[in-house]
């Protein structure tokens, strides 16, 4: 916990460290989710950005609450975690993958139906 505002995890890969963030609720998670898990972020070094893991999905307001013009967040749900377990892809490689788009486009989240090839 940092000044009051707990981080569930953290990993580092290709330099920049993911504070994590998980929701296992049963509604989607909320554009007040996306606003606190900003805040944890934008406190922190510049190399900094956030994961968020929402089994149930994210709202259409939470994502875009979470896309604009660098944005520092990536968001995950079930299906992304489920490629994972079943051995399809790496998690380092869904991460780099939902990164990307982020880069290109300012969308923290892809569904894993627009993976593509």
């Amino acid at each position: 916990m940092t000044n009051g505002r707990q981080i569930d995890g953290s990993l580092t890969l290709e330099g920049t460290t993911y504070l994590v963030e998980l929701k296992f609720t049963k509604s989607q998670s909320a554009s007040t989710d996306i606003d606190s898990l900003k805040a944890k972020i934008e406190s922190k070094a510049d190399n900094t950005m956030g994961i968020m893991l929402s089994i149930s999905g994210y709202s259409s307001v939470a994502i875009s609450e979470a896309s604009g013009k660098k944005t520092p967040l990536l968001l995950l749900d079930s299906s992304h975690i489920y490629l994972n377990l079943v051995g399809s892809m790496k998690f380092d490689e869904i991460l780099m993958r939902i990164r990307r788009h982020a880069s290109q486009t300012g969308e923290p989240f892809l569904p894993t139906n627009k993976f593509g090839g």
